[in-house]
């Protein structure tokens, strides 16, 4: 899994801090500020926002929300 990321970003801020302290196998990924420069996360994604989490073909975008459920659900199958 890896998970692209801007530093200063409030959205990926929360998923990095969430991530803290959990042992899930995901890379991070720090982009460029400016989006004409993140042809690596518009190569995976077909988009340049973030937080981006991407999973083999799952592709989340732009969405924490979305990015930490999958997460919480992917920690709970790894305990389970």
């Amino acid at each position: 899994m890896k998970l692209y990321v801007l530093r200063t970003c409030p959205y990926c801020i929360r998923v990095l801090r969430w991530l803290e302290g959990r042992d899930l196998p995901v890379q991070i990924v720090d982009v460029p500020f400016a989006h004409s420069q993140r042809a690596d996360l518009r190569a995976v994604s077909g988009q340049t926002y973030v937080p981006t989490l991407v999973d083999g073909e799952t592709v989340i975008a732009d969405d924490d929300e979305a990015i930490l459920e999958y997460l919480k659900e992917k920690e709970r199958l790894r305990v389970a």
